[in-house]
Formats: structure tokens, C-alpha cells, sequence
């Protein structure tokens, strides 16, 4: 298919809908979490392993079996699976959000920190299903447009509507109504889930339903547990399966040490939360959808891997600007700098990583295999980076260094990447 044809596609808008409702509750328990605690008076190190509520993100692949072969009952017979799951995590998420609102950090931390723990456990199964629909619904090659959208949906609920709320910092009394007003955004994904249409469901049976129950559920498991796994690893040929994982864990490890401070970051060098939605988050968007798009022009102009490793080099670069902020301090020339390149690298490498991923799933495993490869990059990111905070106190407060170290922590990952291309590992030709 033209380029220019695959991202005006029916498909291609519903993708975009469903990923703003996948980044928006991250948003709201990552950036504008940080932004209430710092202003509740937490340390940098309390901040960085604060970042630890954001866990199911890595460990949803654990109950993507679930999600792979459930329908739910009569929900799934109205609106099949994928939509049914995506329906019910939403309408969860809208009162985990309201409930949050009425608690404060300072007072109740460790309520707080459990209901931010199970909004990232029903934002994670929610995702499982969105990343489902969207490999299942565009053929091979859309994936990377369909990846472009669903980014882009998923930077502007994180991103953009995290702004709004620091925005509304100046126009409402308190943090908690930020967040009851906040909830409402999930309408947008809601409204993406009802225009979807329920792809081809192509998973495999779990047997008879006239079975014993444990014949059923041995069934059960060696199709939706065990089989994803094994096709994976048989496909792949063990040694390249075992380097493939270990080129996602790592791959974005820098970009998330980055992403967990920058919040505390811009507040130390003196901007105010307002400010950082009007530099960071609207001229950071604007970067971010044309990084966005040019990914996904360039995943499928160059292939996943080769994308890949452009952008990858890129984010690693764009990295060394933050240390140069650090040095000059609160310059808004230079901050916007920063901002533009930074987040125009970070969009065109998330959406040819999700590109990647996303062609070395077989359609008959989707949700789990995707499940598997997504958890495992946000494994390396969420359990490492939570020591971020901690590094930049070791540092003394030198976050020069700090972002420097981040930029060299991007070397691991483009040498496995060197290494897949050059053995011939190309996802883009394997998938089903």
C-alpha cells in the first residue's frame, strides 16, 4: 500500500483514538504525579522509586493469556473480545481516576501509591487488548502506520493531557480536582473503542466444552500460556530469540533514566508548572506527532530494523542536550532546543519500536506474544530507572553527568541491534 494512503484509513483513526486512551492513565501516575508529589515535598530518590507503581506495565504479559482467550460473557457477545476487555478496563479506569482524586499524597502515600498501582494494572490489561486490535486489524503492510497512530494517540493522552493538568494548575485550587476534571478524558477512548470494528479472532481454541474440566484447562494452557512461547522460541531459533529479548530490555533504558526526572529537572532549574506545559508540552507535542509520522514513514521506507536503528541513535544523541541545559540553567532558548529535538527523536524511535515488536508477533498469538516483547522493554525501564532519582543524588545534584550517563546507556542496546541485522534478523518478513 501507498504511504500516503495508509494513514487515511478508517482503521488508522480508531488506532489513534485507542492510544490516547492508553496513554493518558500513564500520564496521570507518571508526569503529573510527579509534578503533585514534588509539590507534596517527596526527594528526588522517593520520586525515582515512586516510578515503581508503574510494574504492571512490565508484567502484563503474565495474565495476557487471560485477555488472549476470555471473551467475557455477555459483554464479549456484544462487542467481541478485544473491544469488551478494552470497554471494561476504560469504564474501571474513569472511577480508579475519580477515586484518586479524593486522597493526598502528604497524608495518604500509601493509599495513593496502591490505587496508582491498580490503575497501572487495569491501564496494562487495557493495553494488552488495544495492542491486539491494532496488530489484528491493518494487514503487514500498514503496521507501521497503525503504529504511527497509535503512538500518537498514546504521546498525546500521556503527554498533552499530563499538560492540561499542570496547566490547570493556575486555574484550580488543588491537585484533587485536577484529577476529577482530568477523568473525564477517557471519553476519547471510549468514543475509539464503540467506532472499532472487531477483527478476525484468530487465537487458538482451548477444546471441547463437553471436556472434563481439567482436560479443558490443560487445553487451556498449552494453547493460550504455553504455545505463544514456544512458537516464539521455535520461529526464532532459540540463541536469536534469547538476543532479540535481550536487545528490548535494554534498548530503551537511557530515554526512561530521562523521562522519570525531567519533570523534577525543569522544576529545579527554576520553571514553574505552568511554564512547563506551555514549552515542554506544546512544543513538545508538535515534535513529537512529526517524529511520529516520519517513524512510521520510516519503518516502512527502511524496514522495522533498519528504522530502528536510525532512531535509536538519535534518541541517544538528542540526550546529551538535556546536559547542556543542566550547565546553562534556566535558559528558554535552550530548553526549547532540547524539547523540539528531544521529543521529535523520542517519537520517531517509539513508533518504529513498536514497529519492530509488533512484526515479530504471530497473529495467532497476538495479544500474549505482544504482551511478552512490550512488558520486557518496560521491564528494563520501570524497575532500572527507578533508581534514577538515587543516581542523581549520588551525583550531587550534577545533572550534567546525569544526563550524559543516560545517553551512553542507549550503546548496549544499538550494538545488539548491529548484531540482529547483521545475522539477518528481520521481524518484518516472519510475521503471520
Amino acid at each position: 500500500m501507498k504511504l500516503e494512503n495508509a494513514f487515511f484509513d478508517r482503521r488508522i483513526l480508531v488506532i489513534f483514538l485507542l492510544g490516547i486512551a492508553s496513554g493518558f492513565p500513564k500520564g496521570m501516575i507518571v508526569s503529573t504525579l510527579s509534578a503533585w508529589l514534588t509539590d507534596e515535598g517527596l526527594s528526588r530518590t522517593s520520586l525515582g522509586l515512586f516510578g515503581l507503581v508503574s510494574l504492571p506495565y512490565a508484567l502484563n504479559f503474565l495474565w495476557a493469556p487471560l485477555v488472549d482467550s476470555f471473551r467475557l460473557g455477555p459483554l464479549g457477545r456484544a462487542l467481541g473480545k478485544r473491544r469488551a476487555w478494552i470497554l471494561l478496563s476504560q469504564i474501571a479506569l474513569v472511577g480508579l481516576l475519580i477515586l484518586l482524586s479524593v486522597f493526598t499524597p502528604s497524608k495518604q502515600l500509601l493509599a495513593v501509591g496502591i490505587i496508582c498501582l491498580i490503575i497501572a494494572f487495569v491501564s496494562a490489561t487495557q493495553d494488552i487488548a488495544i495492542d491486539a486490535l491494532r496488530i489484528e486489524s491493518v494487514p503487514v503492510d500498514q503496521q507501521g502506520a497503525a503504529a504511527s497512530a497509535g503512538v500518537v494517540g498514546w504521546l498525546l493522552g500521556n503527554l498533552l493531557i499530563a499538560g492540561i493538568a499542570l496547566w490547570l494548575t493556575a486555574l484550580l485550587d488543588s491537585w484533587n480536582q485536577i484529577y476529577l476534571v482530568m477523568s473525564s478524558a477517557m471519553l476519547f477512548g471510549v468514543a475509539g473503542c464503540l467506532l472499532a470494528r472487531e477483527p478476525e479472532d484468530r487465537t487458538m481454541a482451548g477444546g471441547r466444552l463437553d471436556a472434563p474440566p481439567g482436560e479443558r484447562m490443560a487445553r487451556w494452557l498449552q494453547s493460550a500460556v504455553f504455545a505463544p512461547f514456544i512458537e516464539f522460541f521455535r520461529r526464532n531459533g532459540t540463541q536469536m530469540a534469547v538476543v532479540l529479548l535481550g536487545f528490548i530490555f535494554l534498548f530503551k533504558i537511557g530515554e526512561a533514566f530521562l523521562g522519570t526526572m525531567s519533570i523534577r529537572f525543569y522544576n529545579e532549574i527554576g520553571y514553574e508548572w505552568a511554564e512547563v506545559f506551555a514549552y515542554v508540552k506544546t512544543a513538545g507535542m508538535v515534535a513529537l506527532g512529526v517524529g511520529s509520522f516520519l517513524g512510521g514513514a520510516i519503518s516502512i521506507k527502511l524496514g522495522a530494523s533498519r528504522g530502528l536503528l536510525v532512531a535509536g541513535i538519535a534518541m541517544a544523541l538528542t540526550n546529551l542536550l538535556y546536559a547542556w541545559l543542566a550547565v546553562t540553567g534556566r535558559n528558554d532558548t535552550v530548553l526549547l532546543t532540547c524539547v523540539i529535538l528531544d521529543n521529535f527523536t523520542g517519537g520517531v524511535s517509539t513508533i518504529a519500536f513498536v514497529t519492530y515488536i509488533s512484526d515479530l508477533c504471530n497473529r495467532q498469538f497476538t495479544a500474549t506474544q505482544y504482551a511478552l516483547l512490550a512488558s520486557l522493554g518496560n521491564l528494563g525501564r520501570t524497575t532500572l530507572a527507578a533508581g534514577s532519582g538515587w543516581m542523581v543524588d549520588l551525583l550531587g545534584g550534577r545533572w550534567e553527568v546525569f544526563f550524559i550517563l543516560t545517553a551512553l546507556m542507549a550503546i548496549p542496546g544499538l550494538l545488539i541491534l548491529l548484531w540482529l541485522i547483521r545475522h539477518g534478523a528481520r521481524p518484518e518478513a516472519q510475521r503471520l
